[in-house]
């Protein structure tokens, strides 16, 4: 009987014996252990195994799918593809869609002939005819799916998919531990109350704007904003009720604020945008944008604290050429705009007033 063309190239169907199989596994898995063993990165991590897929078995067209979270919904998202699934990166797919998520909760790998035949595949690409799917799983947990594909019907054997099978049980734990890598990494990164970048993520965008604006001669804003009299509202509601406000400012400050700007948590009550491309008049435009804001008082029926903003802003070069240099000169003018609102400051209402 005539090997299948699947035998031939990737040396995995009939015709080796399990001898010669066995050791290409072993000698595949201990490459891959030293790279996974360096890797955190997840997009790098991603690479690094379709490469080694690739080159050491000869499945030049694979996918790695990743369950998602967002909010209450659930997605198997392509994380990267290479070879006939190289243009498949960042599709989604909800709970149930497509034969990919039959696989990670099943937990049992699949061969198909067929793609197009197959009424559980969804996307059926013209150049692509033939799949095998392996469920990841980490601690008895499915977190995805390692895929193969070839052009023609019935391209791959049995031997192929135990191998797919046993490459994806091994990547799943190094996948994990990348996933909560970057998970900390952004953790470290964001303010634990509001949930916007830390004053740490800030400075380091902020080198990196400047060094930008240096190369290209581009403006660069910065402006510093805190609210006027929030000790008041901690001194009078508390501690809690102080947390929600500025919670709320977060949002406020993402609302308004452009898309390529960044809001940050610079320090208690402070936060901190950074204003690419930006004049310092474009700057005061934007800022004027906050006169009269009301911070809504979460918890307290029908209230609201008509808290002000205070603000200064600085411009790359002429009020400095470092970050040290426009942080100081914008919060001398959030210090002096502070000062003159400071004369015609109100407490906030009690409660029930």
């Amino acid at each position: 009987m005539e090997p299948k063309p699947a035998d031939l190239e990737s040396g995995w169907g009939t015709t080796r014996s399990p001898r010669t199989e066995s050791d290409k596994l072993l000698a595949f898995l201990a490459g891959l252990a030293t790279e996974l063993a360096t890797v955190l990165d997840l997009p790098v991590l991603l690479q690094h195994i379709i490469r080694a897929v690739h080159e050491a078995i000869g499945f030049d067209s694979c996918a790695v799918s990743l369950l998602e979270r967002h909010g209450a919904d659930e997605l198997l998202v392509v994380k990267t593809g290479s070879g006939l699934r190289a243009g498949v990166s960042g599709l989604r797919f909800t709970r149930g869609q497509g034969l990919a998520w039959e696989v990670m909760e099943n937990q049992t790998p699949v061969l198909v002939p067929d793609l197009h035949a197959d009424p559980r595949v969804i996307r059926k690409d013209p150049g692509v005819r033939s799949g095998i799917y392996a469920p990841m799983v980490s601690r008895n947990r499915p977190i995805g799916v390692l895929s193969a594909y070839r052009s023609e019907v019935n391209a791959f054997a049995e031997g192929d998919l135990h191998l797919l099978t046993v490459v994806a049980h091994y990547i799943a734990n190094a996948v994990e531990v990348s996933q909560l890598h970057d998970a900390l990494k952004a953790l470290a990164a964001t303010d634990g109350l509001t949930g916007i970048p830390n004053r740490r993520t800030f400075m380091e965008r902020f080198e990196h704007e400047i060094a930008r604006s240096e190369r290209t001669s581009r403006p660069l804003s910065v402006m510093l904003l805190d609210l006027d009299g929030f000790k008041v509202v901690n001194d009078t509601y508390g501690h809690r009720a102080g947390d929600a406000v500025l919670v709320a400012v977060a949002s406020i400050l993402g609302r308004e604020l452009r898309t390529v700007d960044l809001v940050a948590r610079y320090g208690g009550d402070e936060f901190a945008v950074l204003l690419p491309e930006t004049e310092e008049t474009e700057a005061g435009a934007i800022a004027d944008r906050f006169l009269g804001v009301t911070i809504p008082l979460a918890g307290w029926a029908d209230q609201s604290i008509g808290l002000q903003f205070s603000w200064g802003i600085a411009a790359w070069p002429g009020d400095g050429s470092t970050a040290d240099q426009l942080l100081q000169a914008a919060d001398l003018r959030l210090y002096r705009m502070k000062e003159h609102h400071h004369q015609h400051n109100t407490t906030p209402p009690r409660e029930g007033s």
